[in-house]
């Protein structure tokens, strides 16, 4: 079993908390632990007695009073370079943790060797004792973690690796420990997550935990924090805040910091189908390939639209769009099969990155394009989806979940509400995504072979989502990219009892579960 050193730095917390937080560590199961508390100049004397009278009780707690207050990276520095434990995990000087939480993290690093860092669930604890929002998080995603610190609490890291990124660095105060994270993750060989409540976070005045706007200079740090992350995986965006401990990222419209854009190109099947939307009767794909033609700021793309043609080579419902040089056609005359009609696209075309759209779609946003390819610049990601909106502006589909069966997340909810932690605004993981509008590289698409054409009429999506997962890419969800999706206008419903079948047949070990919507919708 590995050894544990807890650090937490300590400035003037109220009495009572503190000594909460230190019967919470000493009632734990596991014995074998040490406490480096770093005191940073506390005002109140009585923190200095409480920490020196634990200390004198238990050999264990090892105490350092500061000579001036150095501000919590260098409080916490200083506790990591008391650390001799092969694992140091971070607690507040006002948070407590379950007598159980050492034991069962304990367990979960010796039963994989490559655990370099690992965190837990945690919740809320008010100053009457009552536990309150309870945070079940996701495995462990990266996505999620560049727009906002969702690991946090319970953190605990392999000491070795903190000596290998170079510890807390100065600047980030406030989110230092996010900065941490963004550096240890980048360099872990497996980061893990323990799916229970572990940490206790405290609401006492001025935390965070209580109000988020408490300590505004930590959103500024954490900007910085993932800011810097971007750099380092070299890849250009802007960082801007949303609510308080969240970030979103505005891509440029290339694909890397060598300000290069790579051609994109857009498959958009149709049968030429007229439908009323808003109220105007319009044909879809004349609709969408307009509004794409139009308002796109991505400039480097072209359109391959796939229609439907008759026996005689006749398209089933004649339509016309503007003379583009950019557009070109593919005829499809067989019996309908959306996979089939996607593939034909692709195969024609001649991007880098493809985009699949619907015909009964519409952007008015013009970094729709530029924002689900921007996310593709990172490898480990292998298809990227927009928010899906409704025709009155809710959420159609913020990604799919498994569980209990292949469901759109979010499906009528509020498109301008940030969602239970942020999860409407945040770039995240998915498990799948909508195929009425996915980004991939033209690359993946070959390795896994491209759309299953076992599928007739749904489905074809997920079961390409779960084939890049087997090759370990994941599915990626942004709200910087919003498309309008205005349902099965066409065929008039996407349910088909054999399509379910084939994919219960190959995938059905996962359907009724899913690791990425825990707390998420």
């Amino acid at each position: 079993m590995p050894r544990f050193s807890i650090v937490t730095p300590v400035y003037n917390p109220p009495p009572k908390a503190l000594k909460a937080c230190i019967k919470s560590v000493i009632k734990q199961n596991f014995s074998d632990w040490e406490w480096c508390l770093v005191n940073d100049c506390s005002p109140d004397p009585r923190i200095r007695k409480i920490l020196d009278r634990w200390a004198s009780k238990d050999s264990r707690i090892r105490v350092m009073h500061r000579k001036e207050n150095g501000g919590i990276v260098a409080a916490s520095q200083d506790g990591l370079d008391m650390a001799t434990g092969e694992f140091v995990a971070l607690l507040d000087h006002d948070d407590m943790i379950p007598k159980r939480a050492l034991k069962i993290i304990a367990k979960e690093l010796a039963s994989d060797d490559a655990i370099d860092y690992l965190y837990t669930d945690e919740d809320k604890i008010d100053p009457k004792g009552r536990h309150y929002d309870v945070f079940r998080k996701p495995k462990f995603d990266p996505v999620r973690l560049r727009s906002q610190n969702y690991c946090t609490h319970f953190s605990v890291f392999r000491n070795s690796l903190l000596d290998e990124i170079g510890g807390f660095h100065s600047g980030y105060d406030g989110a230092q420990d996010y900065d941490l994270i963004l550096r240890a993750t980048e360099k872990a060989r497996k980061v893990a997550h323990v799916p229970q409540v572990l940490y206790h976070w405290r609401v006492v005045p001025g935390s965070t935990a209580g109000d988020v706007h408490a300590k505004p200079y930590a959103y500024d740090a954490g900007q910085r924090a993932v800011q810097m992350h971007f750099q380092r995986k070299q890849i250009s965006a802007d960082i801007t805040k949303l609510s308080p401990g969240s970030y979103a990222h505005q891509f440029t419209a290339s694909s890397s910091s060598k300000n290069i854009s790579p051609l994109v190109s857009i498959v958009i099947p149709t049968r030429g189908h007229s439908s009323k939307v808003w109220g105007v009767e319009m044909c879809l794909v004349e609709n969408i390939v307009s509004a794409i033609l139009k308002i796109t700021n991505y400039s480097n793309f072209e359109i391959v639209i796939v229609r439907d043609v008759n026996e005689t080579g006749q398209m089933v419902y004649p339509f016309s769009v503007p003379q583009d040089s950019r557009i070109s056609f593919i005829e499809y005359g067989q019996e309908f099969n959306l996979a089939r009609k996607w593939n034909a696209g692709i195969i024609s075309t001649r991007g880098e990155y493809v985009v699949v759209i619907d015909d009964d779609t519409h952007v008015d946003n013009p970094e729709w394009l530029s924002q689900i390819i921007g996310q593709l610049q990172f490898s480990d990601i292998g298809v990227v989806g927009p928010m899906l909106l409704l025709e009155d502006g809710r959420i159609s589909s913020a990604g799919i979940t498994m569980k209990p069966k292949p469901t759109h997340i979010s499906r009528g909810k509020s498109s301008l509400a940030d969602g239970w932690m942020g999860v409407h605004s945040v770039a995240r993981s998915v498990t799948a995504i909508s195929g009425a509008c996915m980004a991939f590289r033209r690359s993946d698409f070959n390795i896994v072979g491209g759309f299953s054409e076992n599928y007739h009429v749904s489905y074809a999506d997920i079961d390409f989502c779960m084939k890049l997962a087997a090759h370990g890419l994941r599915t990626a969800w942004t709200p910087r990219s919003r498309v309008y999706h205005f349902g099965a206008r066409t065929l008039g419903t996407t349910e088909d009892t054999r399509d379910y079948a084939m994919l219960n047949s190959r995938w059905g070990r996962f359907i009724g579960s899913d690791a990425y919507a825990r707390n998420n919708a």
